[in-house]
């Protein structure tokens, strides 16, 4: 009971944080999510929900065959950029396959890996891992190759919206001293160092997207698998705690990493804990997706009214050959934050099907 008592002041103590840099209403919260991941949720239509629904089943070709591991969706300039088996494909919003973006290979206007990407105005941006950034035009074509700063040991880029870049550096040994570099070009702006150091294992694990970022029409903001924390990330390069998971039972702890037993399971399930992604954040609500084993949850928290709500939205009738036991969980969330984005792949393998959902 003292360790939990302990826990929650440090846990208030870091919400009665003040940041300057952001606006008097940008406090940080507690957001309470076990008796969702217990069951407590709300069941809507989601036409109920939505204020407009669209279902867009992807044109798929002898040279455009997608399967169901879709690792990133974006939403910019009318069009959809899908990543999937490590290439990159454009689609319009009926559909209709436009192009692939680049291609893979050890050549100059060639990515070698696909890490993070993200899209703008001026076209697709790849982390070429632990390489370069390389950027491709909307026609699909490279325009230009940036390097990132050298000999730092950094595994993967995060995108931010004023142009500065986050490499994170994955704590596989327990004793990295650094955490991530905050850079523009190949200028280090700020660093941040791991705040606690671990006893390594047995086993070095090293996780696929441990970091994720997203941002804001004000802000950027990253969290990390093993942090309960999500964190904005301000223009004098610190971290400011914005919402703290209160996952319960169900947390995993920092040190997780280190303890893991047997490697045929996924840390998740063998610790028994929840992996909470994040989708992003619209009009003071903060959207969540939580794993838990084989359930996933929808999660939203609103900031006005401090409450974490689970929701399981129905499907309207359609066409597509869904699971029937299957939910509208999003994944992503648009550039303008203005359609949360899901997908659905056809029991019957017919072309898997992007759903935006407009609030």
């Amino acid at each position: 009971m003292n360790k939990w008592f302990l826990f929650l002041s440090i846990l208030l103590t870091c919400c009665s944080i003040s940041n300057k840099q952001s606006d008097d209403k940008e406090t940080c919260h507690l957001v309470s999510i076990e008796p969702i991941l217990e069951g407590e949720e709300q069941e809507i239509p989601l036409n109920e929900w939505a204020k407009k629904i669209q279902f867009i089943p992807l044109e798929t070709n002898d040279s455009v065959l997608l399967n169901e591991f879709i690792t990133h969706i974006i939403y910019e300039q009318d069009k959809l950029v899908i990543q999937n088996k490590g290439e990159i494909y454009l689609f319009d919003t009926k559909g209709k396959f436009i192009r692939t973006i680049g291609s893979k290979g050890e050549g100059p206007e060639e990515y070698v890996f696909l890490g993070n990407l993200c899209a703008d105005e001026k076209g697709i941006h790849i982390d070429d891992t632990q390489r370069s950034i390389k950027t491709y035009g909307w026609d699909g074509k490279w325009k230009e190759t940036t390097p990132i700063p050298t000999n730092r040991n950094i595994n993967e880029v995060l995108f931010l919206s004023d142009g500065r870049k986050v490499g994170y550096i994955q704590n596989i040994s327990g004793k990295a001293p650094m955490r991530m570099y905050i850079f523009r070009d190949t200028t280090v702006l700020g660093t941040i160092p791991y705040p606690k150091q671990f006893e390594p294992g047995k086993m070095r694990m090293v996780f696929y997207n441990e970091c994720y970022s997203f941002s804001t029409s004000s802000a950027d903001y990253m969290k990390e698998m093993f942090n309960d924390t999500i964190f904005q990330i301000t223009e004098d390069q610190q971290l400011f705690p914005r919402w703290i998971i209160n996952a319960g039972k169900y947390r995993l702890e920092e040190g997780a990493r280190y303890r893991l037993k047997d490697p045929r399971n996924t840390l998740f399930k063998e610790k028994n804990a929840a992996q909470i992604n994040i989708i992003g954040v619209y009009q003071n609500q903060l959207y969540l997706r939580a794993k838990l084993q084989d359930t996933s949850h929808f999660i939203c928290y609103n900031e006005k009214t401090g409450k974490a709500t689970g929701l399981k939205l129905s499907y309207p009738k359609h066409d597509f050959a869904f699971n029937e036991e299957h939910t509208f969980i999003p994944r992503f969330i648009s550039n303008d934050r203005r359609y949360l984005i899901g997908f659905e792949v056809q029991e019957n393998d017919e072309n898997p099907v992007i759903i935006l959902v407009e609030r």
